[in-house]
């Protein structure tokens, strides 16, 4: 199972790697916030409504869906061209698929065998429902756990301000004051 900050730094590492080898810089701090909320996004989604309201079987099932989430994608990515943030639009959606790749890899070991398989394709196959469909269930063992998801989180929020930050005062430095 990966957790939050698992399924952020999944996307986080290889696109940070493609950035400092493509163009010797690392992402920006707009990009790595797009980049944290979609990598949290298909959770955001799926928990509440699996496990908060009871409308879905399970916390992967909706937007863990690849039926429902690539034409999604897609329609964002194209729509997002036509205003020029198309670069914008597939870091999320890679960031997104990256969250879906992190909880179905054991499909590569088990196949059709994974008990969650089902719910990559549905609504063409049944969902198979949560074994265990509560927050509480899922929850950390100790606060100490919490730990590395803070400071990943902390540390992506803060690289996100500080850079958006530096751009604004650099913007500002290049406008003629009266």
């Amino acid at each position: 199972m990966v957790y939050p900050a698992g399924h952020f730094l999944l996307a986080a590492v290889p696109l940070t790697a493609y950035m400092v080898a493509q163009w010797r810089r690392l992402p920006s701090g707009p990009m790595v916030l797009l980049l944290l909320v979609a990598t949290q996004l298909p959770d955001v989604i799926d928990k509440p409504l699996a496990w908060t309201v009871a409308i879905l079987p399970s916390g992967r099932m909706l937007a863990h869906s690849l039926v429902v989430s690539l034409p999604v994608l897609t329609i964002l990515v194209l729509l997002a061209a036509r205003q020029s943030y198309g670069r914008h639009a597939v870091v999320f959606s890679a960031g997104y698929l990256s969250h879906i790749a992190g909880d179905f890899y054991p499909i590569v070991r088990l196949g059709t065998d994974y008990y969650f398989f089902p719910n990559l394709f549905w609504p063409l196959l049944s969902a198979t429902p949560d074994r265990t469909p509560s927050f509480a269930a899922h929850s950390p063992d100790s606060l100490l756990s919490l730990a590395v998801p803070v400071i990943v989180f902390g540390l992506a929020i803060s690289y996100s301000l500080v850079t958006v930050y530096w751009r604004y005062e650099q913007v500002s430095a290049e406008i003629p004051q009266r």
